[in-house]
């Protein structure tokens, strides 16, 4: 064919188009999408995230694996929420989910702590029957174990085909997660095979539940350890301040030959400033600039760290001025050291002269001005952040909480650019403190996300306004229950007086495998403060021995109140004599057990042996010392004692106090004295003041004293019969019978009704 007649050819097919097929058409498409994915999975892998959302943006056909780089584009960079609602985006285009999608959701699900989403995806998995892969089985894992839903999880894992080892380290590390240490190492013991992160993660287990023992001896057995093995031990040793078997250990590490990590120079460091040992803490400077570590910002940020707590804030800066680099964390360690040593003006100097700040920098500025009391500086630092952030806002929210301003600590909180579970849960316990118990129900309704804390806060505001319905359903929605909200729980039924609830709940704890705590004990112990139920008191007092608890002071105390209310005051008196320690709870309790049951001579040889001790006394143990008067008719001691707490203690009286007194005087038939005691109190007398006056001027005749008294009990309460009983006593005594003929008429007009009795027979 001649040239210009194929040329010719060529113009008019490019003007028609190519005679392409739909089957090439697809071809084409698949292609493209083919080779946007490939782009993507290399922007992903290169850290390129915005890149990696650019070419999904651009593509005008997707598949599956588009939709899925999608989420893990979104998971890497922390956006958890936007991976779900990538989810669900690709699932209302059409498009079938596979193991991989739901892998990715779930552990977004994780990350957020989103149970019922999370449960939404387990359904939607195990429907298609995805569940039973094993990639997707370790991700139900890490969702359920991540939101505190232990229970499940191997059940998650019995309907897994073919379970591999990886699967059992996430049962493992799911239970370890959350504190069921016991239960990961049955699964560990039944494991046919098992691998270095297997090893490592029972080793953390026990490091979490404060058994490093049994750490340790894991850690010797196991045939092989890498990096984050020597780390987790390490770390476990200086979490739990052993730190010379810290430092023998990272010696271990450097001798056997393995590679020395920048995350366990770090926590050596912090071992090395616990010891305050400056020159163990030189030897690893050295160390992390031989091995080429000095380059890295927390290594040096640590060292920094540790020179202020191992020397002299000075000779620390001294230090820090030699460092030729200093980054950012570098900088917020020194200004730390100075607000550790109460040198606030020179760290906010420090801080002024900083050419970069991060949000460390100013949260560490912010909460030194809280910790050093200067609120008013702490809230305009707060408001001159270029860009507030959660944590100043909560640390701030906090300050204002606990000095009684829950209406700034609410400014705060309606400011925030975001919240978070920590923000909304601090001003939910501004709430509760506040007795505001709408409010925080109000706010925890539209919690989004809630944790134990959260469920914590709001079971102990609702038990102290006796709302204990609606507490205990709570206790029964949190999906997880840790050691303080048993106790919350346990503690609120016993102070509202549910003895038996407080006792069945406390056999249900036992039942879940939660060992009890010295505080959930001695709320049990003083339900049964009580005769009749003081076989109960006894029983838990064998328990405390029994889980070690008898050298606890507060156990201890409960003890001696439970023994005194009892009328056992051998017994309380034996657990006293034995205390290794007392405070002022012990003395108060004995002295007070002594006066109740009538041994005032030994409550006040008691009171003298407390000032002998140097135990300051307070209001509860003058109220023990005056009842004690009382009961003996000891009005001069009586005095001395009420003088003493006066003029030597500088604690001001209060009704108690003064309702001893009055009866005291009163029973001496000292009626005027009495009648001017009451007179000089600084606040209204209550019922039991006027009660006690009532009942001498019974005993002594006075007639107008009588009056005046029953006048003020009849306004108080004016459904009572007392008073007027009392009255007609009175003026029989002095043979007033009119007056007494119409105070029996006047008796037969108030409306009360008779309280039911009952037996304990």
């Amino acid at each position: 064919m001649p040239l210009r007649v194929a040329r010719a050819a060529s113009r008019h097919a490019h003007c028609l188009g190519p005679p392409v097929s739909t089957e090439a058409q697809k071809l084409g498409a698949c292609d493209a999408i083919t080779s946007a994915n490939r782009l993507m999975g290399w922007h992903l892998r290169a850290g390129r995230l915005d890149a990696a959302r650019e070419v999904f943006n651009r593509m005008p056909h997707r598949d599956i694996v588009s939709w899925n780089s999608l989420m893990a584009t979104h998971a890497r960079s922390g956006e958890h929420s936007s991976a779900v609602v990538t989810f669900a985006e690709m699932r209302r285009c059409g498009f079938h989910t596979d193991n991989a999608s739901f892998s990715t959701v779930l552990l977004a699900c994780a990350r957020m702590e989103a149970l019922e989403v999370g449960r939404c995806v387990h359904g939607l998995a195990a429907k298609t029957g995805a569940s039973r892969n094993v990639f997707v089985g370790a991700s139900l894992t890490m969702m359920y174990a991540n939101c505190g839903l232990f229970s499940c999880l191997e059940r998650v894992v019995d309907a897994v085909d073919s379970p591999n080892v990886a699967l059992w380290n996430a049962l493992i590390s799911g239970f370890v997660m959350n504190h069921r240490v016991e239960d990961a190492h049955r699964v560990f013991d039944h494991m046919t095979e098992r691998n270095v992160v297997s090893w490592t993660a029972m080793v953390k287990g026990y490091v979490r539940v404060h058994e490093l023992g049994r750490a340790f001896e894991l850690f010797n057995l196991m045939p092989a350890k890498n990096s984050v093995s020597w780390c987790v031990m390490i770390g476990g040793f200086v979490n739990h301040e052993w730190f010379g078997e810290a430092v023998d250990l990272f010696k271990s590490l450097v001798s056997s030959g393995q590679k020395v990590t920048s995350a366990v120079l770090v926590k050596i460091v912090s071992a090395c400033s616990g010891l305050k040992s400056i020159g163990g803490g030189r030897c690893i400077h050295g160390f992390a600039m031989k091995s080429g570590f000095v380059l890295d910002q927390i290594i040096e940020a640590s060292l920094v760290m540790m020179y202020c707590n191992s020397l002299d804030i000075n000779e620390a800066r001294l230090e820090f001025d030699r460092m030729e680099r200093k980054h950012v964390g570098s900088w917020n360690a020194i200004i730390s050291g100075y607000i550790h040593a109460n040198r606030m003006d020179e760290a906010r100097q420090l801080f002024d002269s900083m050419v970069d700040r991060d949000k460390i920098s100013w949260n560490l500025i912010i909460s030194g001005y809280i910790k050093d009391g200067g609120i008013a500086d702490a809230f305009e630092l707060y408001s001159k952040m270029p860009e507030k952030n959660v944590e100043a806002a909560t640390a701030l929210m906090s300050c204002f909480i606990d000095n009684g301003m829950l209406d700034k600590a609410q400014h705060v909180f309606y400011n925030m650019p975001q919240v978070d579970v920590m923000s909304c849960t601090t001003l939910l316990f501004g709430y509760v403190k506040g007795g505001y118990i709408d409010d925080a129900l109000d706010l925890f309704h539209r919690m989004r996300k809630r944790t134990v804390v959260t469920y914590n806060v709001m079971i102990t505001g609702l038990l102290r306004q006796g709302k204990v319905p609606e507490a205990y359903k709570l206790f029964d929605e949190s999906p997880t229950h840790d050691l303080v909200t048993w106790s919350c729980l346990i503690n609120g039924f016993a102070q509202n007086g549910l003895n038996n609830d407080a006792l069945k709940l406390y056999k249900k704890m036992l039942r879940s495998n939660i060992r009890p705590s010295d505080s959930i004990i001695s709320s049990l112990i003083s339900c049964f403060s009580h005769h009749s139920m003081m076989v109960h008191g006894q029983q838990f007092h064998g328990i405390t021995i029994r889980l070690g608890f008898k050298s606890h002071l507060l156990i201890q105390n409960s003890l001696i109140g439970m023994y005194c209310k009892c009328g056992e005051m051998i017994m309380a008196q034996a657990i006293f004599d034995r205390m290794a320690s007392r405070d002022v709870v012990t003395w108060n309790t004995i002295i007070c057990g002594y006066a109740f049951n009538g041994l005032g001579q030994n409550a006040i040889e008691t009171f003298g042996s407390m000032k002998k001790a140097q135990i300051d006394p307070d209001g509860i143990t003058f109220i023990g010392i005056l009842s004690a008067c009382n009961h003996m008719s000891l009005l001069e001691e009586g005095k001395h004692f009420f003088n003493m707490m006066t003029h030597n203690y500088r604690i001001l009286p209060n009704k108690m106090h003064y309702a001893c007194m009055v009866d005291l005087f009163s029973r001496r038939g000292m009626l005027e004295q009495a009648e001017e005691l009451v007179k000089s109190m600084p606040f209204e007398p209550d019922s039991a003041i006027w009660t006690s006056l009532l009942s001498n001027c019974r005993l002594n005749g006075n007639g107008r004293l009588a009056e005046h008294a029953a006048t003020q009990l009849i306004s108080i309460n004016p459904t009572t019969k007392m008073p007027y009983l009392h009255l007609i006593t009175v003026n029989g005594s002095t043979k007033r019978w009119s007056a007494m003929d119409n105070l029996r008429s006047q008796i037969r007009n108030v409306a009360t009704e008779k309280e039911v009795g009952y037996s304990r027979i």
